[in-house]
This record gives C-alpha cells, sequence and structure tokens, in this order.
C-alpha cells in the first residue's frame, strides 16, 4: 500500500508507504510533526453528471469538444471522491520508520496494517456515472486516445476487467496506444500470455528511444545487479540477454503459461502514461517522485481519509491527509543479485520475497498467500540426464485444504550468462500429497517446485539451488540420499522407492527410516566397497568435524548411537550400484541431525553425500 499526501508543489513534501501517506507543512518536517501534517484540499460537493445510468451524452458532441466534455467530468468525479473519502482506521508512523525515501516521498510497508475501508456508495455510484460518460464519448470517438485511455483506466478501478478490454479493443487511437491498453486490461484478467503479445506490438511500434524506456531495468535493480546491468547499452545483445533472463528469473510460478512479472511492468508504464495528462485524487502534479514510486511499487487500489484535518492559514477551505494503499502482501519483483548471477548456486534464504533490501514489489493476485513448501529432493544420475525426485504434501495446508491444486517441478541448468531453459513436470488436478520426476542435463541445477491453489489464490513453493555431491577427481561417485518409510523390502531402483518417499525431512524416533542411494561408474565385474552410515546431532562442531576425514568418522561412530559400517561388493553387469539400508533411530532425542554416508574404493578418496534430518516426537 502507498500513501501520499496531496499538497500544491511548493509546500510539499510528499510521502508514500506500502499502508499510508503522510503530509506535508510548510515548515520543515520533524519526526514529531509528521503525525500532524495535512495535504490540503477543497471539501467540494460534487455536480450532477451528465450522463445517468448510461444515457448518451455524446451524440451532438464535436470531435475537438469530447476531450473538454470528458476532462470536466472527470474532475468532478475526482472532488467528488476526494471530499467523501472514507477515514483511515491505521496508524501512520513517524519518519523515523521511512523505509525508502523517493525524493520528497516517504515509502514503508507493513503487511499488518488494516485492509482498505470500503468506498462509499456514493463514490461507487459517481464513478459509474462517469464512466457511461467515457463510454459514450468513447464509442462515439475512438479516436481519441485520451478518452480511450480514461475509459480503460475506470472501468479497470472498477473492477470491470472484462469491459475494460471491451473499451480497448474499441479503441482505435493512432500508433501502438491501443495495443498498450489492450495489454493493461489483459494483464488484469489475467491473460499473461495474451498481455505479453500486445506489448510485443507496442515495442514493435515504437521507436527505439522509447522502447529502450519501456524495457530498462533500472527501477527494480539492487545497486549490484545495477552495475552488472549497466555495462551494455540498450539494444546490445549482452543488455538483450541480461533482461529476458532476469524477466523469467522474476517469476513468481515458474510453470505458469506467460510472464506476469513482465506484464506487471509494462501495465506499469501504461498506468503512468494514464496519469500524466489527468487529475487523480491527488490535487499536486504528478512529479518524478511519484512516478517512479508507482513503477516500483503499482498503483493504488484504495484511498482514505487521514487524521488531524485542518485549514491551513491563507489557503483557505478544509484539507484533506490522502492515504493510498496498494494491494499486499507485495513481494519482492526482481530477485537479488546472488540469484540473478549464478541461480543454480542460491539458496532458498536468497529467494525469500521479504529479504531487504527490496527494491520493487509486485502483488501477484494468484498468491495472495505465498507459503514454504515442506518437501523432500534427491538428485539421481542417468548417464549425461540428472533424475530430480521430490516428494511433497500439502494435505495439512489449511490454505489448500480441499481446492484442485496443479503440482509443478521446473529444472534449468541457470548457468551464468546463458539462457533459461526450462524442464518440467506439470500434474494438472494433483493429490495433495504425490511425487514429481523431472529430468535435466546433470550439474547444478535451479529448481522450483509449486504446489498453486487458484481458486484459492495461494502458492506452495520451494526454489533453490541444487548440486550433484562434491566429487573431483574419481572414477566412482555417489547420489542424493533419499528418505523412505520401510515396507519390507530392500528396494533396487528408485522406482520402487517413489511410493514410499518421505514428503518431509522430518522423522519419529519410534519409526525405521529408510535411506536410499545409488553409486556409479563402479565396476560391472564386482568390486569390494566399505560402507559406512552414520547419524550425529547437528552442531557446527559435528557438521566440521564428519567432513574432514575418515579419522573424524570413527569418533563420531564411537560416540552416537546410530551406525552402519558393511563390507559391500557393487553390482555385476551394471554400472549402476543401488542400495539400501533401515536405520533404528529410536535411541535419537528429539533435534536436528546429520545423516552421512562415506563409501570407499580401491585407488581413490571417500566420496561422501549427507543429508539433514529432524527427528520429532512419536
Amino acid at each position: 500500500m502507498t500513501t501520499r499526501t496531496d499538497l500544491p508543489p511548493r509546500l510539499g513534501r510528499r510521502t508514500r508507504r506500502a499502508t499510508l501517506a503522510a503530509a506535508a507543512l510548510r515548515t520543515p518536517l520533524t519526526p514529531l510533526t509528521l503525525l500532524t501534517v495535512l495535504s490540503l484540499v477543497t471539501a467540494l460537493r460534487a455536480p450532477p453528471l451528465q450522463a445517468q445510468d448510461g444515457a448518451p451524452v455524446a451524440q451532438a458532441v464535436a470531435p475537438e469538444d469530447a476531450r473538454t466534455v470528458g476532462q470536466r467530468e472527470q474532475r468532478r468525479f475526482e472532488n467528488f471522491r476526494r471530499a467523501n473519502l472514507p477515514d483511515y482506521r491505521g496508524k501512520i508512523p513517524s519518519m523515523r520508520d521511512c523505509q525508502e525515501r523517493v525524493g520528497m516521498m516517504c515509502y514503508w510497508y507493513d503487511e499488518e496494517s488494516p485492509a482498505p475501508p470500503p468506498e462509499k456508495p456514493t463514490v461507487t455510484a459517481a464513478r459509474d456515472r462517469l464512466i457511461n460518460v467515457l463510454d459514450s464519448l468513447g464509442r462515439a470517438h475512438p479516436s481519441d486516445n485520451w478518452i480511450a485511455g480514461q475509459r480503460v483506466r475506470y472501468l479497470n478501478e472498477a473492477g470491470r476487467h472484462t469491459a475494460a478490454l471491451t473499451a480497448a479493443e474499441e479503441c482505435q487511437a493512432w500508433g501502438w496506444w491501443c495495443d498498450a491498453l489492450e495489454g493493461f486490461a489483459l494483464h488484469a484478467l489475467r491473460r499473461y500470455v495474451d498481455a505479453e503479445a500486445a506489448y510485443g506490438r507496442v515495442l514493435a511500434a515504437m521507436g527505439a528511444r522509447e522502447r529502450c524506456h519501456w524495457k530498462d531495468l533500472t527501477p527494480y535493480l539492487d545497486d549490484d545487479t545495477r552495475r552488472e546491468y549497466l555495462r551494455s547499452q540498450c539494444g546490445q545483445p549482452a543488455r538483450e540477454a541480461f533482461e529476458e533472463r532476469t524477466w523469467w528469473l522474476a517469476r513468481t510460478r515458474f510453470a505458469m503459461a506467460g510472464n506476469d512479472s513482465r506484464t506487471e511492468h509494462w501495465a506499469r508504464l501504461t498506468y503512468v502514461d494514464l496519469l500524466k495528462d489527468a487529475p487523480t485524487i491527488f490535487r499536486s502534479a504528478f512529479d518524478d517522485a511519484e512516478l517512479e514510486t508507482l513503477v516500483r511499487f503499482g498503483w493504488p487500489i484504495a484511498w482514505a481519509r487521514g487524521p488531524d484535518q485542518r485549514t491551513m492559514p491563507g489557503e483557505g477551505g478544509d484539507r484533506v491527509n490522502v492515504i493510498s494503499q496498494e494491494a499486499t502482501p507485495a513481494h519482492r519483483l526482481v530477485p537479488p543479485y546472488g540469484v540473478l548471477a549464478n541461480p543454480a548456486m542460491s539458496d532458498s534464504t536468497q529467494w525469500a520475497v521479504q529479504l531487504p533490501p527490496v527494491v520493487a514489489r509486485y502483488h501477484p493476485p494468484y498468491a495472495k498467500k505465498l507459503l514454504m513448501l515442506e518437501h523432500q529432493q534427491a538428485l539421481f544420475r542417468r548417464g549425461d540426464t540428472a533424475l530430480v525426485v521430490l516428494a511433497y504434501d500439502v494435505s495439512k495446508v489449511a490454505a489448500v485444504r480441499g481446492a484442485p491444486i496443479e503440482a509443478a517441478l521446473v529444472l534449468t541448468t541457470g548457468a551464468p550468462g546463458k539462457p533459461m531453459v526450462p524442464r518440467q513436470t506439470i500434474l494438472k488436478d494433483a493429490p495433495p500429497k504425490g511425487v514429481l520426476t523431472v529430468r535435466a542435463p546433470w550439474g547444478p541445477l535451479l529448481m522450483s517446485a509449486e504446489i498453486a491453489a487458484d481458486s484459492a489464490s495461494t502458492l506452495v513453493r520451494a526454489r533453490y539451488g541444487i548440486q550433484p555431491p562434491f566429487a573431483v577427481g574419481t572414477r566412482v561417485v555417489i547420489s542424493d540420499l533419499l528418505f523412505y518409510t520401510p515396507y519390507g523390502e530392500f528396494p533396487t531402483s528408485v522406482e520402487e522407492v517413489l511410493p514410499h518417499a518421505l514428503s518431509t525431512q522430518k522423522v519419529r524416533a519410534n519409526e525405521k527410516l529408510g535411506v536410499y542411494w545409488e553409486s556409479y561408474n563402479t565396476n560391472p565385474a564386482g568390486e569390494p566397497m566399505t560402507v559406512s552410515l552414520v547419524v550425529v546431532p547437528e552442531t557446527e562442531e559435528s557438521t566440521g568435524l564428519l567432513r574432514r576425514g575418515a579419522r573424524a568418522l570413527r569418533l563420531a561412530k564411537d560416540a552416537t548411537p546410530v551406525s552402519v559400517s558393511v563390507e559391500d561388493m557393487s553390482a555385476r553387469g551394471s554400472r549402476t550400484s543401488p542400495r539400501a539400508v533401515q536405520l533404528d533411530i529410536s535411541t535419537l532425542k528429539r533435534g536436528e541431525y546429520l545423516v552421512q554416508l562415506e563409501i570407499t574404493v580401491a585407488g581413490q578418496y571417500t566420496i561422501r553425500a549427507d543429508r539433514r534430518i529432524v527427528v520429532v516426537e512419536p
């Protein structure tokens, strides 16, 4: 949400935030006086609009007068709305709580602030009358770009998105403006593929300079990313590749058709053009600070009357502290530099949507709730490809219980400077508990597991980079560990494990734990292998100890009640040796543990794989 003070520029220090708008005084602002700052606006009662209940007004209006009529009625509506704002029900923070300063504006974000107060019915009715006027004028004069734009703007504001698309399709203005309005309406309808196509036509019709402005990413980038971005010029292949890669990674849902993050960017630029030559609820002119905050954080969805209204000396009339709000929750729009530079090396923390600094925000309407997915993932090798297994369970997630869900697992190599080429599995009408598998080129990967319940506007997601177990200069290598519920037999392939794979890394102390893995490039004639498996409490000391060598492992085995060591023989007739063991963890107390596997074969150093578990009460 956003706040904005509405004062003439000579008075103006405007404040903008995710829930509130502050105000301005003639005197300099201080943290103490910010709470009493006012924005001044004349309290007018709007005269009756020219169109009532859909009655046409444009039959006898000449083309040169049509825009004048529309602008007059628009000013009346905005004055009427400003004079009839509902009262704001939250708090206005002090200046020290400002999270982001843009020019003379201050922005801050707070998901805990109250929901926007409902609009008064008289204002809704006044907007409907204005829309009737604009509809009549637009149909009579479809080539007027201002009328077409304001018609789409207010239909969208009223939530009449299908009607807004119809209005955009009736537009006959010169140039790319009608396509931009169509893209704006399609984005609001969540038809992101069609919105991208419409905005593609816009970019194709633009001149080079304007196209560069519309493709510019700098408002959304942190300092490190911006420096990298500005090393190339607009139109150069390196800049084009950077932009394409960034928007690919910016998507909240990799598996969804269309790129709604990019069309949100273009929709915001369209909205900026809608405000450049039109009055808004604020009296002062639309300036660079408001433009930047609108592009970075989106446009308001509601307005309210703030506290401490008063008349300023010499100005006359009642003044109102206007508070505007954007939709929440609003997530990070573009990932941070560490993700963009090497997504396959990223961890889940770097994908946290509220991790500061958040340079720009976006509220995906299909992810009003964005939750962490509890899951288990493992990587196996199949020649020059990787098989990634992911087990999930959202049956206990209240937000999606009973709702139709779509489950998706998306992989990409994510190598620095390379295009994002996804491999994915998408399961429509998916069960709340299941297993997904995807194949991709062997090596470091970026993984995104997405369980979407669109009817509940909820996305349950896990996203991070995954790496093959570390081994350099060795012939025999091993896969990840995959935990499963023992079922009476020892599995001989990963396919046999999948129906029994745990959908979490939390295990109960009273249940046995199955561990499956594969060794690769073993001698098909058979060769001796020493296999050791140990479970120790996960602390910095124990983790470092385990990773320092075989002697550390022996010391750990002497100190922990869960350890297995066997002399094994690799599989005959195959270069892949699948193996499984069952662990009795009943002696373990509640807490976090590290399960580490070590395999020793002749002629190479010991190879290792480990995985974390959390032991919970029976």
